[in-house]
């Protein structure tokens, strides 16, 4: 039996997400591999023909000749996948579902799939597998709460590896934390459950023998139970690097009480763990209060943030607009509050309401939620809201995350960020500063460099590469991470700009002039 296994492309309304996901290049590269689908492929035993796509890098084949259509997604992908869905069951096509989204809203695909899987697909594995070879498969499957010590290796021999930056280990799953806007615990619950160190060191070990010199942990958060995190690390430490391989760059999902612990965030150095997304959200009490992430709260977060890039940890960060508590005051209040950070990337959103979340359940029993088409959570990226805020309209928030997001991108501001990172941030020990080697795509060509000779070609991105460069020169010991964390910024420099372009036609549209004038 044929099986082709899909992960979707995000659909989102800016571009300027997209860097999230992918690089603005003439190649299609996925800045972190599609772990959904190759953790998936690892339970077909070989009376199975697998096929893997990451359509981030590699179009839908829909001439492939498989029985069956395995699709897996999170709320950004699923407008994409029941549109592959739809095509494929109008062929014959056995349609399976499953992923986070179809988790937490499985009535959003009702009659989209044959099949709905639920939950965590490990412990069900076998069930869906043997009633699927039978032809008795179920319209519903599910899961439960998976033993990652039981789990397969994924299977990355199916995937290609050429054209993504960063490879995949997940070292645990679940988060204790009650952020009221985040769906992660209603999904994968507030009891982190951990994948034992000799199964994380096996395949990372596949991950380095495939061309993977960088690996994102792909937790929720990392270090949030230090023990385990620290037997976790010292594993990390006896393997990177040593042997004869060359070093291994890790990145992580962490929270901002980990400044705390010196101890911890030395081994993190020790380790190789050079980049970390934090969740610094706002600087408002009143708002970290209301949406419960109290881990936030009573801390100079300008400090903490900086005790953690101090220690060699590189923090990009999520900056939130559009709390209850938030008006009009609050776009130039988390400018300068951004600005205070030695933050290169800051990913500005503003407040949805994902389904299944408690923000959810309470905004829609307050009569707050507006359902309009196309304007779902995962709408997101053109910064319009499904909530009516409180203290401003959906367009004034939009309008103002736009003008935020275009503030903290004019390159001096860049340049001052830079200058802030840079100035404080630790390098990685000599071991580990090793040059590794990789090739890219068909040329062979590192996507680093190729955004940088891209970005050189417009006058802000120029003057933002002769700024680091000086910077790198200064300091050469940290020379890659400036390179890492340019890179980056030029990615969503010209995803923005091609956003900008993108809007400035839509305003000088004649048509649309006249609809602004009727409005």
């Amino acid at each position: 039996m044929r099986v082709y296994l899909i992960a979707p492309l995000p659909s989102f309304g800016s571009d300027a997400v997209l860097a999230d996901y992918l690089l603005p290049l003439d190649e299609p590269y996925a800045l972190i591999a599609a772990a959904g689908i190759a953790t998936v492929a690892a339970f077909f035993d070989e009376t199975f023909s697998l096929r893997l796509c990451d359509e981030i890098i590699e179009a839908v084949d829909f001439e492939d000749p498989s029985e069956v259509i395995c699709i897996s997604m999170n709320v950004s992908q699923a407008v994409r996948g029941i549109q592959i869905a739809r095509r494929f069951r109008a062929m014959g096509r056995t349609v399976i579902m499953g992923g986070a989204h179809v988790s937490l809203a499985p009535e959003m695909f009702d009659g989209e799939a044959d099949c709905l899987v639920i939950g965590e697909f490990e412990p069900i594995a076998t069930t869906v597998i043997n009633d699927l070879r039978a032809g008795t498969l179920l319209p519903r499957y599910q899961g439960a709460k998976a033993d990652l010590a039981t789990s397969p290796k994924p299977r990355w021999d199916l995937y290609r590896n050429d054209r993504a930056i960063s490879g995949v280990v997940q070292t645990s799953r679940g988060c204790p934390f009650e952020c009221n806007f985040c769906d992660v615990i209603q999904y994968l619950g507030r009891v982190q459950r951990h994948k034992p160190p000799e199964c994380v060191i096996a395949e990372l070990q596949q991950l380095y023998e495939l061309g993977y010199r960088s690996v994102n942990m792909s937790d929720d958060n990392f270090t949030v139970y230090r023990q385990r995190t620290r037997t976790l690390l010292q594993a990390l430490i006896a393997w990177n690097g040593q042997d004869g391989r060359e070093p291994m760059q890790f990145s992580t999902q962490m929270s901002i009480d980990i400044a705390r612990d010196e101890d911890l965030l030395g081994m993190c150095n020790q380790a190789g763990m050079r980049t970390a997304f934090v969740g610094i959200e706002t600087s408002s009490e009143e708002a970290l209060k209301e949406s419960l992430k109290r881990q936030n709260l009573r801390q100079d977060l300008t400090a903490q943030c900086s005790r953690i890039v101090a220690a060699g940890i590189t923090v990009q960060s999520g900056m939130m607009l559009g709390f209850d508590s938030d008006d009009l005051s609050c776009f130039e209040r988390q400018f300068r509050f951004a600005m205070s950070l030695p933050v290169v990337h800051l990913k500005v959103a503003v407040l949805v309401a994902p389904v299944a979340t408690p923000l959810y359940d309470q905004l829609k029993a307050a009569g707050r939620l507006l359902d309009d088409p196309g304007q779902d959570p995962s709408s997101v990226g053109n910064y319009w809201t499904n909530i009516m805020p409180r203290n401003m309209t959906r367009a004034q928030l939009a309008e103002g995350a736009t003008w935020l997001v275009d503030a903290l991108m004019e390159p001096d501001n860049v340049i001052r960020r830079f200058e802030s990172y840079a100035a404080i941030l630790k390098p990685a020990p000599e071991l580990l500063r090793r040059p590794a080697r990789r090739t890219y795509g068909t040329s062979g060509a590192s996507p680093m460099l190729q955004l940088i000779q891209k970005g050189a070609k417009d006058p802000g991105g120029r003057k933002v590469i002769d700024a680091v460069d000086v910077l790198a020169k200064a300091r050469p010991e940290i020379a890659n991470d400036l390179l890492g964390a340019l890179a980056m910024h030029l990615s969503n420099h010209i995803l923005i700009a091609q956003q900008k372009r993108t809007r400035n036609q839509t305003a000088q549209n004649p048509a649309n002039q006249i609809i602004a004038l009727l409005k």
